[in-house]
C-alpha cells in the first residue's frame, strides 16, 4: 500500500509544473469555445444560487439558519459545492478524456486527476469572489477567522482527488462507473448540508448519515469560517474523521492506479 501512495505522490510531485500546463489549457480551451469566456465563470454559478434561493428561499419561504438570511447561507454552501461537484463527476473520466495521449506516448498517468481538481479550482476561486461579495453586501465582512477557507479548500482539493484517483481506474474498467456517479450526484447534494442543515429534518439518523458525508465538513467548515468566527479546530472528532476517509481513498486510488498502470492502454 505504501509502495503505491509513494509512487503516486511522487509522481504528481515531480510533474506539478505539467498539471498546471495541462489544467491551464483546458480551461483556456474551453473558454475559447464560447463567445463571452470568463464572464460564463461567474455567470454560470451565479445564475445557479439564484435559482435555487427563488425555489427555496422565496418559494418555500426559507427565514435562514442559525441567524443567517437564507441567501448568503446558501451561497457559502455552494461555494464548496460548485467546486467538488464538477471534481467528481470530470474526475471520473480523467484518464479515458486523455485516452488519445496515453496510447501515443508514454505519460504519467496518476496526474490526470489532479488536471482536472486544479482546472476546477480556478472556476471554485471565481465563485469564492461571488460569494465573498454577496456575503459583504449582507454585513459580514472579512476577519482573521476567513484564513481558514484555505484549509477547507485544500480540504476539498484532498477529498476530490483522492476520489477522482479510485473512480477514474474504476472507469477505466467499467464505463457504467460515469454514469453510475452521474445519477448519484444530485443525491448528494440533498444529504449534503448545501440547501439546508444536517438537522433540518428532525430525523436522528438522517442527520447522522448527512454528517458522515464528508462534504459535510467542508461546507460547515466553510459557514464556520465566513459567519461564525470558528477556527479550524472547532470540530476535531469530524476533523479525524475527514481526514480518515481521504486517507483511505487515497490510498485504495493509488493502490489501483499502482497496480493497472501498465494496463491502462488494454483497457480503453
Amino acid at each position: 500500500m505504501f509502495k503505491s501512495i509513494s509512487y503516486v505522490v511522487k509522481e504528481n510531485i515531480t510533474n506539478l509544473y505539467r498539471i498546471f500546463c495541462i489544467a491551464k489549457y483546458e480551461l483556456l480551451a474551453d473558454m475559447r469555445d464560447s463567445k463571452f469566456g470568463l464572464f460564463w465563470n461567474f455567470a454560470s454559478p451565479a445564475i445557479q444560487v439564484i435559482t435555487y434561493w427563488l425555489v427555496f428561499g422565496i418559494g418555500m419561504q426559507r427565514k435562514g439558519y442559525d441567524g443567517i438570511p437564507y441567501l448568503p447561507w446558501v451561497i457559502v454552501g455552494f461555494a464548496a459545492w460548485w467546486y467538488i461537484s464538477p471534481c467528481i463527476t470530470s474526475g471520473c473520466s480523467a484518464i479515458f478524456s486523455k485516452k488519445n495521449v496515453i496510447t501515443k506516448m508514454k505519460f504519467p498517468i496518476s496526474v490526470l486527476p489532479a488536471t482536472v481538481c486544479a482546472k476546477e479550482f480556478f472556476n471554485h476561486l471565481c465563485m469564492l469572489a461571488i460569494t465573498i461579495f454577496m456575503v459583504i453586501l449582507f454585513g459580514y465582512y472579512p476577519s482573521v477567522y476567513w484564513l481558514g477557507l484555505i484549509y477547507y479548500a485544500f480540504c476539498a482539493f484532498m477529498f476530490v482527488e483522492a476520489l477522482a484517483l479510485v473512480t477514474s481506474v474504476l472507469t477505466m474498467m467499467w464505463r457504467d462507473v460515469k454514469k453510475l456517479i452521474t445519477s448519484l450526484m444530485r443525491m448528494l447534494l440533498y444529504l449534503s448540508p448545501v440547501l439546508w442543515p444536517a438537522a433540518f429534518a428532525g430525523i436522528p439518523w438522517m442527520t447522522f448519515i448527512m454528517k458522515l458525508n464528508p462534504v459535510y465538513y467542508i461546507v460547515t467548515g466553510y459557514r464556520d469560517c465566513m459567519f461564525f468566527e470558528k477556527t479550524i479546530f472547532a470540530h476535531p472528532a469530524l476533523t479525524i474523521y475527514f481526514w480518515v476517509i481521504v486517507f483511505i481513498l487515497f490510498a485504495l486510488g493509488s493502490s489501483l492506479m499502482y497496480h493497472f498502470k501498465r494496463k491502462m492502454v488494454d483497457m480503453i
